[in-house]
């Protein structure tokens, strides 16, 4: 049964998520205003709280994302994190990277609107 509440896009960037006591780093598979699948080989058990930042290319300029979350699932090719933090920017940023690939703004915010307490 699906239980997924938010567009899920194919978004392909490189992140860096740090935990306690190890750094995992890898390449984002697919990014939703809640959660993104994070491709590496690296092994991080459920529950696992971390810093997450994610890398846009803006021309000469470096720009990311910041976030925190929690990993979700781990399998054999990457980890699905869930986010349940992060700064205005990097929610207006990752807004519009979602609204911009799904093609529908109008449904990325009104997901956002009536999950926003999730």
């Amino acid at each position: 049964m699906e239980r997924r509440h938010f567009t899920r896009v194919g978004f392909e960037t490189r992140a860096v998520v740090r935990f306690r006591d190890k750094t995992v780093s890898g390449a984002v598979d697919n990014l939703s205003l809640k959660g993104m699948f994070l491709k590496t080989l690296e092994a991080v058990p459920a529950g696992e709280r971390g810093s997450v930042r994610i890398f846009l290319e803006s021309g000469s300029a470096e720009l990311s994302l910041e976030l925190e979350g929690a990993v979700v699932r781990c399998q054999g090719d990457g980890i699905a994190i869930h986010f349940d933090r992060m700064d205005l920017d990097s929610f207006f940023h990752l807004k519009n990277i979602v609204a911009y690939n799904s093609g529908d703004m109008d449904g990325v915010m009104k997901e956002f609107l009536e999950h926003r307490g999730e």
